[in-house]
């Protein structure tokens, strides 16, 4: 049987297997994800869920997820050794994984590491794009993961919040900015794939998590992610335990927020796509303003050996993650080649006149403030995160959010501007732009 149709066979199960798996065996796999990767490690090494190893980076890796489905089967003898030892390795840190996963709360702890998440989200963003058979996307960000996944603008936006927040893991927040504004102007799903990811279930998360996981269903197994690992940290004395409890009370009202601006439907237009920005990202800042002051009250509480072991949690983060580019550096550098203004493409297709040439132009120097103004909120140096404590790097996250919404809103205006002088075919003609648009 060729590996395509081994794919298709394997995923037709997992729902049958999921569902038909005594109740104890779903929770010691960790659920029906538990269940995908299980069946998919051992039948597709390729396309199993990597750990870290010291030789390999987190873009690396995550491209190599997405490409594994597509690995030849006439490799030489020592590169399949070579793939069976690394399937054995993985599959081994899997079960090792999983064990853990039963003993912290299942699928949100595979969740709550930003690595497992970018491969997750990689995966899901290309089922539906290209109908699957693309490598890489133009979209992507500079660790591999995606900001749009189909409708949905952040896939796990409560956990890279407060990985950066908590554990100083930057990348799954700070990587957020210009490009996903470029991707909401020019959308690389069409209207057909941006429904396919709101079916449920959903066909385009066969290589990924579902759009509902991504968004998250349990709010309170979601907070506890990050509330478990403050309370092992300072281990509160019973004077701090209002404080504690107030904040993972503020931690799940923070998640059951932004899981309200999920999107319930598509938005088949420009405009629409970045007012659906526009409110995940009022979700995030309203999620800080939740749990930024009871943070700060826990904080103000502890003692300094407390404190201590708190601010650890950023340097285990920071020794666990393999070498990479200074967070400065990655913020504010220059637009990759795949978010070039299309111009030629606008002319070609649209054909427009005077009035909406000034209009085109009009938007495409909104987007140039926009990039300005976010390069402008990146952090001076990585020095500055090192020293930060908890509460310093959320207050940090509530400004960085809130210039994402003044730049999504600047370029909103423009582009609204411009689609009031577009007659329907040249709008429908603008949305083709983006799907069109080859992998980098």
């Amino acid at each position: 049987m060729s590996k395509q149709r081994t794919k298709i066979v394997v995923i037709a199960l997992v729902s049958a297997l999921a569902s038909a798996a005594p109740a104890e065996a779903r929770m010691r796999i960790g659920g029906p994800l538990g269940v995908l990767r299980m069946v998919i490690g051992h039948a597709l090494p390729g396309a199993r869920l990597h750990r870290h190893y010291p030789a390999r980076t987190r873009s690396a890796s995550v491209r190599d997820a997405a490409r594994a489905p597509r690995q030849r089967a006439d490799v030489p003898d020592t590169a399949k050794a070579s793939q069976q030892a690394e399937a054995k390795a993985a599959q081994q840190a899997e079960a090792k994984a999983a064990q853990q996963s039963e003993a912290t709360g299942g699928k949100g702890r595979l969740f709550g590491d930003q690595a497992a998440r970018a491969q997750l989200v990689a995966g899901a963003a290309l089922a539906g794009w290209h109908g699957g058979r693309s490598s890489d996307g133009w979209w992507r960000h500079a660790d591999g993961d995606y900001g749009w996944v189909g409708p949905l603008f952040w896939p796990f936006a409560y956990f890279d919040l407060t990985d950066y927040a908590i554990r100083a893991d930057a990348s799954g927040f700070w990587d957020y900015g210009y490009g996903d504004i470029f991707a909401g102007i020019f959308a690389p799903y069409g209207a057909n794939d941006q429904g396919a990811y709101l079916a449920q279930p959903t066909s385009a998360a066969r290589r990924g998590a579902s759009l509902t996981e991504m968004c998250g269903t349990d709010s309170g197994a979601a907070a506890s992610v990050v509330t478990d690992q403050v309370r092992a940290a300072i281990a509160p004395t019973e004077a701090q335990q209002g404080a504690f409890d107030e904040f993972a009370k503020a931690s799940v009202k923070a998640v059951q927020t932004i899981l309200a601006s999920c999107p319930k439907q598509i938005a088949p237009a420009a405009p629409a796509r970045l007012a659906v920005m526009q409110q995940r990202l009022q979700a995030m800042t309203a999620a800080v303003e939740l749990m930024r002051p009871r943070l700060e009250d826990l904080y103000g509480l502890l003692d300094e050996a407390q404190k201590a072991r708190l601010d650890a949690l950023a340097d285990d983060a920071r020794n666990a993650s393999p070498p990479r580019a200074s967070l400065a550096s990655r913020c504010g550098a220059e637009r990759p080649a795949g978010l070039a203004w299309p111009l030629a493409d606008i002319e070609q297709t649209l054909h427009p006149n005077d009035a909406q040439r000034a209009a085109l132009k009009a938007l495409q120097d909104a987007s140039s403030r926009a990039d300005e103004m976010l390069k402008a909120a990146c952090p001076a140096s990585d020095a500055a995160d090192e020293v930060a404590t908890a509460p310093a790097r959320l207050a940090t996250a509530e400004r960085r959010l809130d210039a994402m919404q003044q730049a999504t809103g600047l370029v909103l205006s423009a582009l609204e501007e411009l689609f009031e002088t577009l007659s329907d075919a040249q709008k429908a003609q603008f949305e083709a732009i983006g799907p069109k648009r080859a992998a980098s």
